[in-house]
């Protein structure tokens, strides 16, 4: 039997050419999550729609079709989208990649919907893009059930800081204790406070990160190393394209 999805909220998140005039597309829908569609004859010139499918601008879309791959029946923008350019163009490029790479075709969540549209918009109005990043990393890997385990940091912050804000208190009582992250296994406490290799993370630090306080510049550099170190796994070892773009574009 034809399903037939119509006036669906989207995003185009990815397109490539299929046969001679069609393309086929991924988009993250409100209540179908991705799904994959081919847009019949849109290469050719006179084609009404070409215009419109494009990243970041919210899209109306029908569908249909009885297998995974829908046909694009009709498309419509709600507005002109989001101006993105440099390097919130890239970051938002990486966002789409993170999803064609973490989502499942038609595993839908509406909170992963919000939360792309909500973190397009922040790209749109912040000068700072790293804490924007990475908020989105956290919550999608929770959204997805991947979520990173703090419970047994938190915990030893509480006991080492008495309740106080982990930013009141002094350089060396931060010092205290230190983790190792293991992609399996979660944060394992160890005894030294060298980090010169890079592999460990203070507690003061990943308790900010719990909290998502990314505004320190020395705690989104601890939370891209860990963010990095959580989505590998996820990602089965391929090399993200929008990350080696981002490093050639952008000094």
């Amino acid at each position: 039997m034809s399903v037939l999805i119509q006036s669906q909220p989207a995003y185009l998140l990815h397109s490539r050419p299929y046969r001679d005039t069609s393309m086929l597309l991924d988009f993250i829908t409100c209540d179908y999550g991705r799904v994959s569609a081919v847009a019949r004859g849109v290469r050719n010139p006179k084609s009404r729609i070409r215009a419109t499918l494009q990243p970041f601008i919210p899209l109306l879309i029908n569908l249909s079709g009885k297998s995974e791959l829908k046909t694009l029946a009709q498309i419509e923008a709600r507005n002109n989208g989001f101006s993105l350019k440099h390097k919130t163009l890239f970051a938002a490029m990486y966002l789409n990649e993170l999803l064609i790479r973490l989502l499942h075709k038609q595993d839908a969540d509406t909170e992963i919907y919000s939360l792309y549209e909500t973190t397009l918009q922040n790209l749109q109005q912040q000068t700072v893009i790293e804490p924007v990043l990475r908020v989105f990393e956290l919550s999608l890997l929770e959204l997805l059930g991947y979520g990173i385990d703090f419970s047994v940091v938190e915990d030893l912050a509480a006991e080492l800081y008495g309740g106080a804000s982990v930013s009141d208190v002094g350089q060396e009582e931060q010092m205290k204790a230190w983790y190792h992250y293991h992609q399996e296994n979660g944060f394992e406490r160890v005894d030294t406070g060298n980090n010169s290799s890079g592999k460990y993370y203070p507690a003061f630090a990943l308790a900010k990160i719990a909290n998502k306080d990314l505004a320190d510049l020395e705690i989104q550099k601890f939370a891209k190393r860990l963010l990095r170190s959580a989505l590998a796994s996820h990602l089965g070892g391929k090399t993200l394209s929008s990350r080696s773009l981002f490093r050639k574009n952008i000094a």
